[in-house]
């Protein structure tokens, strides 16, 4: 409960701020480690002006006061030191007395700090009225106590009738053992205060300590806190890039493939790789091989020459088949018999006589017969490399002179077949340096990655893909169109891979060609064709940075982001020129 129901007069108060200003520090630390109203806020024993005015705020307010923060108090107060010892009916009679002498505030606050309730409640009850205390002056006050406890005059060894009279020995003797007895009791109440000192600076000790290790266990939670959160970006950004890297892992697999597939391409192995792909496809000219054989069978029945030929021609391959029979079993036979030599000498002799007499200037080797193939089939820009192999070989005595006149007219002839057609082999000497890539490219030179806004190149080719009215496309007839006509330019040169990437709701990605594939980039909003080719962009010129890789837009933004990371730009209408018309 509070000090007092009843407010405190200011002078109350005022006292009660002494008597708190009076008690030692070292009590604070006890009260710190014991008290309840202290061990909420984060109270800290060295802030002492904190604690007292505390404690001040508890004793003068209207809160609960303990039995020992009353005697903290009380002990500062010399009122109390008296009126402790004096019974409720003594106090009742000698209150306007001490009042004279004490002081009214002070005698109340004595009076309130007593621990028996008894007194409190008489105290609360004088404080109550309009004057609590009589006027008295001092001398007045002191006759009155005088009179009131005259009988323990006594007890001093004199009386007030007989002052200045010697006390006898028997009062002495009795004062004295009631001195050693009091002497006794504050000794041992000596004792009992220096154990509670000891035990309170060990407390003190323990209070210091363990403020201390709750300081670090702070800090090392703030610590942690600040690592866990840091942890949780990490993890956050970490999710959100492994969403993103299983949302396009396979597309970088396609791409990786297709990268390998690039640079595996260029070179030698190009054509091989599309002569085995054209092998394992079905064969598409079924019909038309039956429509060939019987037009052959007509022209055997119209032209006797032709029939011959035909008949001569079976002949041969049969011959051809079985010779072939023949050397592969001389090749695996350990001990060949002399008859199966012989037979494969007949066989051979028999295969070239036919040959001869069907085509008497066909080739007479198998390296023969592969560059005039080569004349026939490869690229224009290589062509003039070829003009003085046939020559070198029979320098070397590869070929013979005839073979060498016979390809060097196979090699005019492909000249002839490509000005008659109007397709010069392209120049790329005064070409910018985007469109001399391309072009070297689609020549075999170097592998490359081709890459395509698509709806821009639609845009900016508008003669092609945006035709005059009455012959309109609609809008997927003309991503139709685009498709066919990079399949075109992109399809007979395997070391260049293409991507036409256009906007669309929905993901999708399909293969137009072995080296051309379609992505409709999906998602929202505008622009999304640029991220998907701007990530692909990231990835080939990290995977490979040898290979070039070509963008084809006239979307100034994207291609200035392109050429930030590596990648070269070239202008719709630079790429139009190379379209197949």
């Amino acid at each position: 409960m509070a000090l007092c129901s009843t407010p405190l007069p200011p002078a109350c108060e005022k006292e009660l701020v002494r008597l708190i200003a009076l008690v030692p520090d070292v009590d604070f630390a006890a009260l710190v480690a014991t008290e309840p109203a202290f061990q909420k806020g984060g109270f800290r024993v060295g802030n002492i002006p904190v604690l007292r005015t505390r404690l001040q705020q508890i004793v003068c307010g209207a809160g609960e006061i303990s039995p020992t923060l009353r005697r903290v108090i009380a002990r500062r107060s010399r009122a109390h030191t008296l009126t402790g010892l004096m019974a409720v009916e003594a106090l009742s009679e000698a209150r306007h007395a001490l009042a004279a002498l004490l002081g009214a505030p002070v005698l109340l606050v004595a009076l309130l700090l007593d621990e028996r309730v008894e007194v409190r409640e008489c105290t609360e009850g004088w404080l109550q009225q309009t004057t609590p205390f009589l006027s008295l002056d001092p001398s007045e006050a002191v006759a009155h106590l005088r009179d009131l406890f005259a009988d323990l005059h006594g007890l001093l060894g004199r009386a007030p009738s007989d002052a200045g009279t010697a006390p006898t020995p028997e009062a002495w003797l009795a004062q004295k053992e009631r001195l050693e007895q009091r002497l006794r009791e504050l000794q041992s109440e000596n004792r009992r205060l220096k154990g509670v000192d000891d035990r309170l600076a060990g407390l003190q000790r323990q209070v210091a300590l363990a403020s201390e290790q709750r300081d670090a266990a702070r800090q090392r939670v703030q610590e942690l806190e600040k690592e866990l959160r840091q942890t949780a970006r990490e993890l956050e950004a970490a999710t959100v890039e492994l969403t993103r890297e299983r949302t396009h892992r396979e597309e970088r697999v396609t791409a990786a493939v297709e990268l390998a597939l690039a640079r595996e391409f260029h070179g030698w192995l190009a054509q091989a790789r599309e002569v085995e792909r054209e092998a394992r496809r079905p064969d598409p000219h079924a019909d038309l091989l039956e429509q060939a054989e019987a037009a052959l069978r007509k022209q055997s029945e119209i032209d006797r020459h032709s029939g011959n030929r035909a008949t001569l021609t079976e002949r041969r391959e049969k011959v051809e088949h079985m010779h072939a029979k023949v050397r592969a079993a001389l090749r695996n036979a350990l001990r060949p018999v002399a008859d199966l030599n012989a037979v494969e000498g007949a066989l051979a002799a028999e295969s070239l006589r036919l040959q001869r007499l069907l085509d008497p200037d066909a080739p007479a080797s198998p390296l023969e017969t592969a560059l005039a193939a080569q004349f026939q089939t490869v690229c224009d820009n290589d062509l003039p490399r070829l003009r003085e192999l046939p020559e070198f070989l029979g320098s070397l005595h590869v070929l013979d002179a005839q073979a060498v006149a016979r390809l060097q007219a196979a090699f005019q002839r492909r000249v002839a077949a490509l000005e008659a057609l109007g397709a010069p082999p392209p120049q790329t000497e005064n070409l910018p340096h985007a469109s001399a890539l391309l072009a070297h490219a689609l020549a075999g030179k170097i592998p490359a990655i081709l890459l395509l806004d698509g709806h821009n190149v639609l845009f900016g080719l508008p003669s092609r893909y945006n035709p005059a009215r009455g012959s309109s496309l609609t809008e997927a007839e003309k991503r139709q169109r685009l498709t066919r006509d990079v399949v075109r330019l992109a399809a007979p040169n395997p070391a260049l891979r293409a991507w036409v990437v256009f906007d669309g709701p929905t993901r999708q990605d399909t293969q137009a060609a072995p080296n051309v594939r379609v992505i409709y980039s999906g998602g929202q909003g505008e622009h999304r064709a640029d991220g998907v080719l701007l990530d692909n962009i990231r990835f080939f010129t990290s995977a490979s940075p040898d290979t070039p890789v070509l963008l084809v837009s006239n979307d100034q933004d994207l291609c200035a982001n392109a050429r930030r990371l590596g990648a070269v730009d070239l202008p719709v209408l630079d790429f139009g020129a190379f379209i197949p018309h």
